[in-house]
């Protein structure tokens, strides 16, 4: 008996698999949620950053925060200004260093390295661990008071911290350098002494700063992030246990937070968190790609050099948590000093003269700062080809579409994308693509405009890359202001609702509302109509933007509920 090795038998299925019909349509006006950008910790090797000269740390500086669409840096500090000001002075000066590029990044610290004098020790498995002295009856005051001295150590060096991110990975298990378990007291009672941090120390922090006799400097009170646990499946189980267990923690909470570590390419887990957390904002908060076959992403070993493997890890873990429901994705690190190594997004050695990006940071590049900040996902169909594989962005009303394609297969594939909207497949007028894979590290290896109206495009995707593709299609109406110039559309008000009436022949066949976020507030289709009428109740309060869909094109109106 002749015996076929399984390396074969694999290379036989993905090639049956490439012969299928591949087919992206992108639903150009099926917008989703906004996608922030990007984020990344950094905190671990702050020294080897400074290690540099003035001008290789602007270069570093630029790497991260200029040539990225940089939103949120994170950092994780264990203790007071007054320990050691000099290392609140490095932090806050990259941080402003970095705000010079883009003055609107936020800051997140994370909570979670208690002091000392809040901690004390207990044995675990005959090893002793420092950890949240629960038996002191006043430590959560300690607690919000060290969350205040924390904040006032960055504003006294010009920087503001925006969101204080309470807690880190609680639901890890091991006890390694910290011991989870029972880093929070109650004996290892995890979930119920993280739910108190939220609903004592949390509630006492804010009320400092609400109270202008404590908070002489006017600091402003932060937003709250939690859970960051190291799974998905560990997020959703916080969430429960604080709506069942302690309601006021889950009220606490604007960010939801997890990170990829464990489970990270679990769609369903991901759609768990989304139905759970109420229209809360979404974050991944804190995860690296993997060099090797791992718990997080689903790729398993590929024939390929770490380097690579790791920029496919990353995509596979964006495109899962970016596709449900995520609005900013941070990495672990900016800079590690290693050759190579997945924690971190570029290489700053000991005393570096050359700041250099590891190959993942070109696919997070693509992926996080391609599409312009605050770009809406928007929905798209699959045909042969996985959801996991593709994320699709579009800046509200602009011309252009992003589609994200990562190729996690050997052998090329040919995929053809479509732009859909009610009104049929959309011309496109132009395409670029960017690539990274074995050979390319974010090269542009296409561009091109055409003039002969169609309506599909079809794609190379080399085996295991990751593509970015710019297409440029054709807008009936260029601008909200030019769809009210035409008037083609009137708005008339009642007391129980709006009605939207079409001037001339041209019936109404669908219509969307969104409130001012973008989040999708009401949707209609399938009809044929010159007048639709909508009740109030069904957008709710404020201003309401208005996607009207006729025969001829579409048409954007803007109302306000008079109540």
């Amino acid at each position: 008996m002749r015996v076929i090795s399984l390396y074969f038998i694999l290379i036989f299925i993905s090639n049956v698999l490439v012969l299928q019909a591949q087919n992206i349509t992108v639903n150009i006006n099926d917008y989703k949620h906004q996608f922030e950008g990007a984020g990344v910790s950094i905190g671990l090797f702050m020294g080897h950053h400074y290690s540099m000269n003035a001008e290789n740390q602007d270069k570093a500086i630029q790497l991260i925060n200029k040539d990225l669409n940089m939103k949120y840096l994170q950092d994780y500090i264990g203790i007071y200004p007054s320990d050691d000001p000099a290392y609140f002075d490095r932090r806050a000066n990259y941080i402003k260093a970095a705000k010079s590029y883009r003055p609107d990044i936020q800051v997140s610290m994370v909570g979670n390295i208690f002091p000392d004098d809040l901690r004390h020790d207990i044995v675990v498995n005959n090893k002793t661990y420092a950890v949240l002295n629960t038996d002191d009856p006043e430590i959560y005051d300690k607690l919000a008071q060290w969350y205040f001295e924390l904040f006032k150590g960055f504003h006294d060096r010009g920087v503001t911290v925006d969101i204080l991110n309470v807690v880190n990975e609680p639901d890890l298990a091991n006890c390694n350098n910290q011991c989870r378990k029972y880093h929070y007291g109650y004996d290892g009672d995890t979930q119920k002494g993280v739910s108190i941090i939220f609903t004592e120390a949390v509630t006492k922090f804010k009320a400092m700063l609400n109270d202008p006799q404590i908070n002489t400097a006017n600091m402003k009170v932060p937003l709250i992030m939690g859970p960051s646990t190291i799974s998905p499946n560990g997020c959703l189980s916080y969430i429960k246990y604080f709506k069942k267990n302690y309601p006021e923690a889950w009220n606490q909470i604007d960010i939801v937070a997890t990170h990829q570590y464990i489970n990270g390419s679990r769609d369903d887990l991901f759609e768990e968190i989304l139905a759970e957390i109420e229209g809360k904002t979404f974050h991944q908060s804190e995860t690296h790609a993997s060099r090797f076959a791992n718990q997080a992403d689903n790729l398993g070993n590929l024939p390929i050099d770490e380097d690579h493997r790791t920029a496919l890890s990353l995509a596979n873990l964006f495109g899962t948590a970016v596709n449900n429901g995520v609005s900013a994705w941070y990495y672990f690190e900016n800079n590690y000093p290693d050759t190579f190594h997945p924690g971190g997004l570029i290489q700053v050695a000991w005393q570096s003269t050359n700041p250099v990006p590891y190959k993942h940071y070109y696919a997070y590049r693509q992926l996080t700062s391609a599409q312009p900040a605050f770009s809406h996902v928007v929905g798209h169909d699959v045909t042969g080809i996985s959801n996991a594989e593709t994320t699709t962005f579009r800046k509200a009303d602009e011309d252009t579409v992003y589609v994200h394609f990562s190729n996690f297969l050997s052998v090329n594939k040919n995929i053809t994308v479509t732009l859909e909207d009610i009104g049929g497949a959309q011309t496109i007028n132009s395409l670029s693509i960017r690539r990274t894979s074995s050979a390319n590290d974010d090269d542009i290896v296409l561009d091109e405009n055409y003039t002969d109206g169609r309506t599909q495009l079809t794609f190379t995707a080399a085996g295991y890359s990751v593509n970015t593709l710019k297409i440029g299609f054709n807008k009936a109406v260029t601008s909200v202001e030019d769809f009210n110039r035409k008037e083609a559309i009137s708005l008339f008000y009642d007391d129980q609702g709006v009605s939207l009436i079409s001037q001339g022949n041209d019936p109404i066949i669908a219509l969307r509302a969104y409130d001012i976020t973008g989040q999708l507030l009401f949707e209609k289709e399938n009809f044929n109509s010159q007048e639709v009428w909508v009740p109030y109740n069904a957008v709710g309060p404020g201003l309401t933007i208005w996607q009207i869909f006729s025969k001829k094109g579409m048409n954007i109106k803007k109302s306000m509920a008079p109540y």
